[in-house]
Parts: C-alpha cells; sequence; structure tokens
C-alpha cells in the first residue's frame, strides 16, 4: 500500500508539474518589418490602373484593388476565429480607403499591358549518323507560345511627387516533341498566379512569425488579487489580454517591488501592440528573449508611426 500511495503521490506531483508548466504560456503572433512600401499616410484613394494594351486576359485592375483594400482593411491578416491568439491594434485598419482624390495621402494609380503572342516557323535540325561524313539536316514545325505582362502602379502624394512600382511577367512555351503542351490560355492562368504573388509583396510590407511567450510566476501579498490572480490562466486562453494587464497592472502598483508582475504587464503590453509601455516595463527585469523581440518590434512600430499610419496603443 505504502509503494501505491508513493506512486499516486509521484503520479500527482508530475500531474501538477505538468500544469505549472503549462501554466501562462502559448503560442503568439509577431509582426516584423520586412520591405519598405511606398504607400504614405493613413487616406488612400484608389484610381484604378489602365488598360494600354489590346488584351485583357487578366483582371489587373481587379487584383490591385483587391491587394489595395486588403491592406487597409486588416494589417495582420489573421482570421477572426484566431483573435485569441493575437489581439492589438494590428487587428484595426491603420489605413483607409477615401473616395475623394483631395482627401488623400496618397492617390494610386498606374497602367498594364498584356500581350499573348504565338509562332508557328519550320526549323532546322541536324543530326550526325555517325563519325563519317556530314550531319543530315531535317526540319521540325515548333510552336513557341508567349505571354508578356507589365504593370506599373503609381503613387501620387499631396506634394504632387510620384513613385512608381513596376512587375513584370514573362512566360514562354517551345514545343517540342515528348513534352506536355502548354497553351496560352495555360500560361495566362501561371502568370496571374505570379502577379498575384507579386501583388501582394508589393503592398504588405511585413512577416509573420510564431513566438513562444512564458509569463513569470508571480506572488502576490493582498488576498483579494491572489485570488483573482486564479483566473490569470483561463484569461490568457480566452486571449482576455486587455483583463489580463489590467490585473497584473493592479497587482504591480500594489507592490512596485513586484518585478515578475511588471514582467508580465510588460508582456501583455506587447501582446496588445503598445511597445512603447512594454519597453517600460520590460526595463524593470530584463530578459534576452523579450529585449531581442522588442528591437523588431519597435523597428516596425516607428516605421509605420513614419509613414503616418494610424496608430492607437491601447492601454489597461
Amino acid at each position: 500500500m505504502k509503494k501505491l500511495s508513493l506512486i499516486i503521490t509521484i503520479i500527482s506531483c508530475f500531474v501538477l508539474v505538468s500544469q505549472i508548466a503549462k501554466a501562462q504560456q502559448g503560442q503568439f503572433y509577431q509582426f516584423l518589418y520586412k520591405n519598405d512600401t511606398k504607400i504614405k499616410g493613413s487616406k488612400i484613394h484608389f484610381a484604378g490602373l489602365k488598360n494600354i494594351g489590346n488584351e485583357s486576359h487578366i483582371d489587373v485592375n481587379q487584383m490591385t484593388k483587391d491587394n489595395v483594400d486588403f491592406f487597409t482593411n486588416t494589417y495582420s491578416g489573421i482570421s477572426e476565429k484566431k483573435i485569441q491568439n493575437h489581439i492589438s491594434w494590428t487587428r484595426n485598419p491603420m489605413f483607409e480607403i477615401v473616395e475623394n482624390e483631395s482627401e488623400a495621402d496618397v492617390i494610386i494609380g498606374g497602367h498594364y499591358k498584356i500581350k499573348t503572342h504565338m509562332d508557328i516557323e519550320e526549323k532546322v535540325f541536324y543530326e550526325r549518323q555517325s563519325n563519317v561524313g556530314a550531319p543530315i539536316p531535317y526540319y521540325e514545325i515548333r510552336q513557341t507560345n508567349k505571354v508578356d505582362v507589365e504593370v506599373v502602379i503609381s503613387y501620387t502624394y499631396k506634394d504632387k511627387s510620384t513613385d512608381y512600382d513596376t512587375i513584370t511577367i514573362s512566360n514562354s512555351y517551345e514545343r517540342k516533341p515528348k513534352t506536355t503542351y502548354k497553351s496560352i490560355e495555360d500560361l495566362l492562368e501561371k502568370a496571374e498566379k505570379s502577379l498575384g504573388s507579386k501583388l501582394y509583396h508589393t503592398f504588405h510590407f511585413y512577416e509573420i512569425e510564431y513566438v513562444w511567450y512564458k509569463f513569470e510566476k508571480v506572488k502576490v501579498k493582498d488576498k483579494a488579487l491572489k485570488e483573482e490572480l486564479k483566473s490569470a490562466n483561463d484569461l490568457l486562453a480566452n486571449g482576455e489580454i486587455m483583463k489580463l494587464g489590467n490585473l497584473y497592472k493592479r497587482i504591480y502598483e500594489a507592490d512596485k517591488s513586484n518585478l515578475e508582475a511588471a514582467f508580465n504587464l510588460a508582456m501583455c503590453y506587447e501582446l496588445i501592440g503598445n511597445y512603447p509601455s512594454a519597453e517600460v516595463y520590460y526595463a524593470m527585469k530584463k530578459d534576452f528573449h523579450a529585449n531581442t523581440r522588442m528591437k523588431k518590434n519597435m523597428e516596425l512600430y516607428n516605421y509605420l508611426k513614419n509613414l503616418g499610419a494610424n496608430i492607437k496603443p491601447l492601454d489597461f
């Protein structure tokens, strides 16, 4: 019985340790600056792109508009069902579409051209039957399909200055024996996918990575706060970062020597995107991983501020 009791105790302790290990931690999204965007200011007017060619197989204008709309609608692009994994100003529009050019900080326009071409010609080839004698000529009909797409996106600012992004795509296929035939339609489909990818990267200047956040274990003297702290795991699991941050803020303000509470408060500030406040509280308890993250966070935050993006950091 004693042996069984000991085993049960060990198992119970293991379960308890496992629960503690899982407590107050989780995987969240971090947004990182990737490349410059030529959009400046928070108000955008999409004037559309003019088709300067004779062909319109791809709806370049709509594809460009969709990317601009996505860019302005939500910065993170994270679906609503995953909101528990990331709550911050990055879920709110930092840019807005305006109908009138006079209201805009930047007007997006430009032009595009699509050209498809098919060549059929007889080509001469040479085959050597042996090491002796001249090569023997033979003729084959070769068909070459080609698709070229050029998109020039213009950005006109309030001071009337302009800038441009240019996207070029060229797909071709030469029909040869024993190769899978690629029609003009096939090449157009490939070009459309490539254009979609390039438009996305033209307008989206950030990238997303997953980061494992682990909160500090906090000791509390105040009985009421100690009882309230029991809900911390559920608050984090449910994505209620505002409530969790408010709790750690009250714990820290009740005891300014509680550096663990300050650290957790900093982490909550980081998760809602208030990076300047996060830096203040992280400074009270140094952590290599937090400092590394904050350098990247502030790079993006300052870049957005310089762009004139509409950023309104929340507070607890």
